[in-house]
């Protein structure tokens, strides 16, 4: 496993260095989508990952126990969000700007402009009239944001409570590793990477930071369906489905994950299959129920809307030229910067390393950490096969992005050895803290 923490460090070195010297392109010029450098690399950017990563390495000092390891989740999101805010004020443009942007950020223009009443009611004509991103999406993005207004309406502060909300992701995280692996310091690794994943990082305050939440709510209480039986955390799952949707239907493909996991818990004793079916259709009944209450109390009607906004992809692509030949190569290329080259390496090594020659190859395919991995892999080739994105994945699919740390953070753990973890995340800041400063992810 050092092996392939080293394999996976110096790829990233090298991009890192791709970046620093600008040769690395983040996107494809073939595909006519490319994030342009907006800033030259210059010592103060060797400064702040300097300081980025001493704080980091500091944290990982602290022991890790099951009665402590929820705390130190909330340490690393205080923590993290103090260096998200310190990445963010040396940026070339400041987080207000972004947020208050029309075109980066549609979602708080179209809240100025129209009541959540009104948005749900006549969802198809507030959408074609609407900013571009907005005309894309669900009503979800747009609610939160009257939602956060809740809190405060102040534009300096509105971006930073979705960065927040955003790493409060990572005590689901967390909660996911656990559950998943069994393994304290392998779930505080995953929250730990899950606060720094690149593309989450450099997409800071759009929406899609916050897709991931919704998309780990929702594998968590499924996972916990999975492992305990209850038919409570079915129905839960049910509602945190219609959230998901609600909020952004592309994660749906996260399914093959879950499913693989759901079929491994099968294989393992875990839950038998004629409770895992009528629990199933018990989460499908409550996601159906919660759609036609929400239609019946508002007039929204949610397959219209998923209809509609999967037309409006389809017809983007066709309208901007973006050939599927092309990013069908590129989208890969692009999604293991967003993820992290030394994590992408780790996920195959993880899978690998769980081997026993001595072993089958069925007791192989059920461990946790190989079902993980696998199902990622489905999930990436599918989604990238689809062809519904051609380009901007690194915004696009942060969600699964987030997702690929699992398995980088099993690997560190599986070590026992704080300097896997350390390097992983070490070699991660430097990537982030470059990336950030030098390349422009979203210009107003």
């Amino acid at each position: 496993m050092w092996a392939g923490v080293a394999a996976g460090v110096i790829l990233s070195a090298v991009v890192c260095y791709g970046v620093a010297t600008q040769q690395w392109i983040a996107g494809s010029a073939e595909g006519d989508w490319v994030y342009p450098y907006i800033a030259a690399y210059d010592a103060r950017h060797a400064r702040m990952f300097a300081r980025l990563a001493a704080g980091a390495l500091i944290l990982l000092t602290i022991p890790v126990n099951r009665r402590t390891a929820w705390r130190l989740v909330v340490v690393w999101i205080l923590a993290a969000t103090l260096a998200h805010w310190h990445l963010r004020t040396k940026a070339p443009i400041s987080i207000e700007r972004v947020f208050l942007s029309p075109g980066a950020n549609s979602f708080y223009t179209l809240a100025q402009e129209r009541r959540p009443g009104e948005i749900l009611a006549n969802f198809e004509q507030v959408r074609l009239e609407a900013p571009m991103h907005a005309q894309s999406n669900l009503p979800g993005k747009t609610l939160l944001v009257h939602a956060l207004e809740m809190v405060s309406t102040r534009t300096d502060v509105l971006p930073w409570l979705l960065v927040i909300l955003s790493n409060l992701g990572a005590l689901l995280m967390f909660g996911l590793a656990r559950d998943l692996f069994s393994d304290d310091r392998a779930a505080l690794y995953a929250a730990v990477l899950y606060l720094f994943t690149p593309s989450r990082v450099f997409f800071f305050p759009l929406m899609n930071t916050v897709t991931p939440v919704f998309v780990l709510l929702f594998a968590w209480l499924t996972v916990r369906w999975f492992m305990t039986g209850r038919s409570s955390y079915a129905a839960a799952s049910g509602v945190a489905l219609y959230a998901l949707v609600f909020f952004e239907p592309l994660p749906l493909v996260m399914g093959l994950l879950l499913g693989a996991l759901g079929i491994a818990a099968i294989a393992r004793g875990d839950i038998r299959v004629e409770r895992f079916v009528a629990h199933a259709g018990l989460m499908v009944l409550v996601f159906v129920a919660v759609a036609v209450a929400v239609d019946v109390a508002t007039g929204f009607h949610l397959w219209q809307a998923v209809r509609a906004i999967g037309k409006h992809a389809v017809a983007f692509n066709e309208a901007v030229g973006r050939p599927y030949g092309v990013w069908v190569r590129a989208n890969l290329i692009e999604f293991m910067f967003a993820a992290g080259p030394a994590q992408v390496v780790l996920a195959i090594i993880a899978a690998a390393a769980a081997w026993r020659p001595s072993g089958s190859l069925r007791d192989w395919l059920s461990a946790p950490i190989v079902v993980t991995v696998c199902g990622l892999f489905a999930v990436l080739i599918t989604i990238d096969l689809a062809g519904i994105n051609r380009g901007e994945i690194t915004r696009l699919w942060i969600f699964l992005a987030c997702f690929f740390q699992l398995p980088a953070a099993y690997a560190c753990a599986g070590l026992n050895n704080r300097a896997a973890i350390a390097a992983v995340l070490a070699i991660t800041l430097l990537q982030v803290s470059l990336s950030t400063a030098m390349i422009g992810w979203v210009v107003p």
